[in-house]
């Protein structure tokens, strides 16, 4: 007979392997309402910013569900895909955020305890002197989540903090020691640094996920990022499209790319791969999402940095003419973030140069994602294919092949 630890897990796998995402999530959603209070309490949040967000737009029946906090300002790598450099060369600079004005902004922001998740993010998270105090405070304001993205250098030396997150990803963009160096400006040390650290999280039991931006210019190397993840046993791997900001050193991932085309047949081939993975958007400007989606993060999100800057979302730079959550910012009747709001509702990000490509925008209909349990690949239903490029055909949509669902 299973103990009931056994038969949680069984049920679990069970779910996993034969519920399509949507329906995961809403099993997922009963069974922490009815174990959790705090969950109950988030997700009605979360109900009233869905309602708001889709009836009016407004922002004055919730708490925004998501906090990102740049609670470290410079960063010890610079690489050139990243979004933050493409947006802004001179983003980064020497700032962190005392514990204390963490605690005083959650005390203002959160004092209901009902925001969701919180990201302490960067720069390079990792670097702040006093992380672990950081992580503490955001615990006793109850977020379900805490989670950060970090670069890995310095995982060995904050180990013990990290144990008390609830998830952590590191960012890779790379596999070896060239390409750390081609896509991330890193030195030989650094990455032995990452390697050291990843394999101390495992032996720790401390699950992890690997995230690599792709592009045009990179989508070939794609292969030897899964060969990597595995060989580091990733729990999970999220592929990201790049999100080039008006440059012209990288080129977007759209549907009606040959190339882009044949990466998906490719990798919706295998279907043992021994991590979950998150296909990115696959922009299509041809298509009426393209023009129609609205960015949800204006409302969803309350971000700032080590000097209280409020930013729009989380691809763009924090400005204190927005607010400064420090002083009287109000989430509301910011005259800056107000007049933002009103012309995303007016559809004007195709025409933002760091909104028209950007894979936030279009949050929910990425490409698809494989179960590892289930061993199954769950794809996009919505996205359509422009039926004119002959290999687009090629792709099984909708997948109903084996271990494919629609």
């Amino acid at each position: 007979m299973f103990e009931m630890k056994s038969i949680k897990d069984l049920v679990s796998h069970k779910l996993k392997s034969n519920l399509s995402t949507k329906k995961l999530s809403l099993a997922k959603l009963a069974y922490r309402s009815l174990t959790s209070p705090q969950y109950f309490k988030s997700h009605i949040n979360n109900f009233r910013f869905g309602k708001s967000f889709d009836n009016n737009l407004s922002v004055e029946s919730f708490i925004p569900p998501v906090f990102v906090v740049s609670v470290n300002d410079s960063c010890n790598l610079r690489c050139p895909n990243c979004f933050f450099i493409l947006e802004n060369p001179d983003k980064f600079f020497n700032s962190h955020i005392t514990p204390a004005k963490l605690r005083e902004t959650l005390d203002r922001f959160n004092k209901s305890r009902s925001a969701e998740t919180i990201f302490l993010s960067g720069g390079e998270p990792l670097m702040h002197p006093e992380f672990e105090e950081l992580v503490d405070i955001c615990k006793e304001y109850n977020f379900r989540f805490i989670r950060i993205s970090t670069n890995g250098v310095l995982i060995k030396s904050k180990i013990s903090a990290i144990g008390k997150l609830d998830s952590i990803n590191v960012s890779m963009d790379s596999y070896d020691s060239d390409t750390f160096y081609k896509y991330r400006k890193g030195t030989q040390k650094q990455f032995d640094q990452i390697i050291d650290g990843l394999e101390l999280l495992n032996k720790k039991g401390i699950k992890f996920s690997l995230s690599y931006i792709l592009s045009k210019e990179n989508l070939h190397e794609a292969p030897k990022m899964i060969d990597f993840s595995e060989k580091m046993n990733a729990e999970t791997v999220h592929f990201h499209n790049i999100n080039p900001h008006g440059s012209d050193q990288f080129s977007t991932l759209m549907i009606q790319d040959e190339n882009t085309i044949q990466f998906l047949n490719n990798i919706l081939e295998r279907t043992d791969y021994p991590f979950d993975i998150t296909l990115p958007v696959i922009i299509d400007p041809k298509s009426p999402s393209f023009a129609e989606t609205h960015c949800a993060q204006p409302w969803e999100y309350l971000l700032y940095n080590s000097l209280g800057n409020v930013s729009y979302c989380c691809h763009l730079n924090h400005d204190e003419e927005i607010g400064n959550v420090f002083e009287a910012y109000d989430n509301v009747e910011s005259p800056k973030m107000k007049e933002f709001r009103k012309d995303i509702v007016a559809g004007k990000q195709p025409e933002m140069s760091s909104c028209r490509f950007c894979q936030r925008r279009f949050s929910g209909q990425e490409f698809g994602n494989f179960s590892r349990s289930g061993k199954r690949w769950f794809v996009n239903p919505k996205i359509q294919f422009n039926t004119n490029i002959q290999s687009a055909s090629a792709i099984k949509n909708p997948l109903v092949g084996e271990g494919v669902v629609a």
